[in-house]
C-alpha cells in the first residue's frame, strides 16, 4: 500500500474512532464548544489519546505484560525520562559545579530546574496542539513517530521547523558522540594500557551494531530498569566515597576561575536539565501522550538524588582534583567499587546512546524512505548515520567540552528558548488562547503569567545560555585541538594515570 494511502486508510480509521468509540464530534473540539475547563480536558483526552487501548492500570499490569517491547505507559515514560536525563551528565555535573563555583551552582541548579520542568508542559501543550490538530484535519498517521521539528513547522512555519531539525540534530548527535566517549574514558580507568582511542572503536562499534537496531522507545524498558540501577550504586559510591574522604568547608567559597570556565559550566548545568530534544519521541510512544507533563517532573527527583548530591560532595570532598577532571572517574579514589560504578555506568551510557540516537534514526528513514518499512529493512539503514556519529566520537574525543557544546549549541534552544517562543507564537491570538486544549494553570496567573514567564526564560537563556555559552565552548574546543590535536590516542590520560594511583 502506498503511503498516501495509508495515511487516508489511518485517518479514516482514526476520525471513525472519534465519533463511535470516544462520542466526539472531530468538527467540535475547537472552538466556542472547546471553552469550558471541564469539556475541554475530557475532549483533549478523547482526541489525543484516542488510540491508546493497552495501558497497563499499574506496575502489576508492567510485570503481566513483561519488561520489554511495547512500553508506552506512564511508568514507561518515567522510566525513560529519568534514565535519559542523567547520563553521561552525572559524570560531567561535578566538573560543572567546580567551573562555576559551588555557590552559584546552588542558585543555578535549582532555577535550571524549574525552568525545564516549566517547558517541558509548553512542549507537551504544543503536541496536544499539533495531534488534536492533524486529526481534525485527517493527516494523522499512527506509526508515524512524532518529532520536534514536525511539531515546530506544523504550528509555527516551515522556517522554524528547518531551524529546530538543525538545532535538534546537533543536540542529538552530541549527546550520542558524548555516550561513545563516555564509555571509552570508562574502560581507560579499569585498563589504561591500552589508549582511548582504542576504546572508543570497540565501544562505537558495539553501539553502532548493536544499540542502534532498538526500534522504537517502546522498546526501552528492561534497558532503562538497569541503567537507573547504575546510576543509583555509582551515587551511593561517590557519596560514601567523599565521607571517608572527608570535606573541606573552604572549598564552597571556591569561585569560578573566569569567564569562560563559569559560562561552560553552565552550559553542562543546562545540559543536565535539557533532555527535551526526544522528548515528543518519548509522548509519541505513550498510550496517553496527554499526561507526560505530569509524569516528567516525578523523573527530576530521582534525577536529583543521583546528580545533585554526590556532585556538590565531590565539589567539597575533592575540590583541587575536581578542577582538572572532567569525569568524575578521574577523581575518587581507585578500588573495586570503582570499577563496578564504572561497568554499571558504561551499561548506562550505552542505553542513553539508544535513547538520543532514535530520534535522528527516525528523522533519516523519513529522509530515506525507510520509515514505513519493515524492521529488516528499516534498522539497518540506520547504520550510516551510526557511523557518522562514531567518527565524530573518535575525530573530538573532549569529553567535558562535548558537554558544554551541547549544552550551548542544543540544549539551550530545545529545551528553553523554542519552548518559550513557540507557545508564544502558537497562542499569540485570543481566538487561539480560547481553543487551547491544554491551557496554563491558574496559579501562575493564567496567560498572562505564561508569557511573561516565557518571556523570560527565552530572553535569558537566548542571552546566556546560548550567546555566551557558544563563545564559551567553541573556544574550549579550538583550546583542546591545540593542544591534543583531532583523533587523541589519549585526552586527559595523564591526570587518569595519576588517579589510579589513589586507593581508598
Amino acid at each position: 500500500m502506498a503511503e498516501g494511502d495509508v495515511k487516508a486508510a489511518s485517518a479514516t480509521k482514526l476520525a471513525g474512532g472519534l465519533d463511535t468509540e470516544a462520542e466526539v464530534n472531530i468538527e467540535d473540539f475547537r472552538g466556542d464548544s472547546a471553552t469550558d475547563d471541564i469539556s475541554r480536558q475530557a475532549m483533549m483526552k478523547s482526541l489525543v489519546d484516542i488510540e491508546q487501548k493497552e495501558e497497563p492500570a499499574s506496575w502489576n499490569g508492567i510485570l503481566r505484560k513483561g519488561w520489554s517491547g511495547n512500553g508506552g505507559s506512564l511508568s514507561d515514560a518515567w522510566l525513560t525520562s529519568a534514565c535519559a536525563q542523567i547520563g553521561q551528565v552525572m559524570l560531567a555535573l561535578p566538573h560543572a559545579i567546580s567551573l562555576m563555583g559551588l555557590r552559584a551552582a546552588c542558585v543555578i541548579i535549582p532555577c535550571y530546574t524549574l525552568f525545564s520542568m516549566w517547558t517541558m508542559h509548553l512542549l507537551n501543550a504544543l503536541y496536544v496542539e499539533y495531534k488534536a490538530r492533524k486529526m481534525k484535519e485527517g493527516s494523522w498517521v499512527p506509526g508515524r513517530a512524532v518529532q520536534y521539528y514536525d511539531v515546530a513547522g506544523y504550528l509555527v512555519g516551515r522556517w522554524a521547523g528547518a531551524f529546530t531539525l538543525l538545532i535538534t540534530v546537533i543536540s542529538l548527535f552530541s549527546t550520542s558522540i558524548a555516550q561513545i566517549v563516555a564509555t571509552s574514558t570508562g574502560f581507560y580507568y579499569i585498563v589504561p594500557g591500552v589508549n582511548k582511542l582504542y576504546w572508543a572503536l570497540v565501544w562505537g562499534g558495539i553501539l553502532t551494531f548493536f544499540f542502534s537496531l532498538i526500534p522504537s522507545f517502546r522498546h526501552f524498558r528492561v534497558f532503562n530498569i538497569i541503567g537507573l540501577v547504575g546510576t543509583a550504586f555509582t551515587a551511593v559510591f561517590i557519596i560514601v566515597s567523599a565521607g571517608k574522604t572527608g570535606l573541606q568547608g573552604e572549598a564552597f567559597y571556591l569561585g569560578p576561575k573566569n569567564m569562560q570556565s563559569f559560562f561552560l559550566g553552565t552550559n553542562i548545568a543546562q545540559n543536565a536539565w535539557g533532555g527535551h530534544t526526544m522528548s515528543f519521541e518519548v509522548m509519541d510512544a505513550m498510550f496517553r501522550p496527554s499526561r507526560y507533563d505530569s509524569t516528567y517532573p516525578l523523573s527530576y527527583l530521582f534525577t536529583y538524588f543521583v546528580t545533585v548530591p554526590h556532585s556538590i560532595l565531590t565539589q567539597l570532598a575533592w575540590p583541587l582534583s575536581n578542577a582538572q577532571q572532567g569525569n568524575v572517574f578521574g577523581v575518587v579514589p581507585n578500588n573495586a567499587a570503582r570499577d563496578v560504578s564504572i561497568i554499571l555506568m558504561v551499561i548506562h551510557e550505552c542505553i542513553a546512546y539508544a535513547i538520543y540516537i532514535t530520534p535522528v534514526f527516525f528523522m533519516w528513514e523519513k529522509l530515506i524512505g525507510t520509515h514505513y518499512k519493515t524492521n529488516w529493512i528499516r534498522l539497518p539503514s540506520r547504520l550510516p548515520v551510526a557511523f557518522v556519529v562514531w567518527l565524530i566520537a573518535l575525530l573530538f574525543p573532549f569529553y567535558d567540552t562535548i558537554n558544554a557544546i551541547m549544552g550551548a549549541f542544543g540544549n539551550g534552544f530545545t529545551a528553553f528558548v523554542f519552548p518559550a517562543v513557540y507557545h508564544m507564537w502558537v497562542y499569540r491570538s485570543a481566538e487561539a488562547r480560547a481553543a487551547c486544549l491544554k491551557p496554563p494553570p491558574r496559579w501562575i496567573g493564567g496567560w498572562t503569567g505564561a508569557f511573561l514567564i516565557n518571556a523570560m526564560i527565552a530572553s535569558y537563556f537566548l542571552t546566556f545560555g546560548v550567546g555566551f555559552g557558544i563563545w564559551a565552548a567553541l573556544k574550549n574546543l579550538v583550546d583542546n585541538i591545540n593542544k591534543y590535536s583531532v583523533f587523541a590516542n589519549c585526552y586527559q590520560c595523564a591526570d587518569i594515570v595519576k588517579t589510579n594511583s589513589l586507593t581508598g
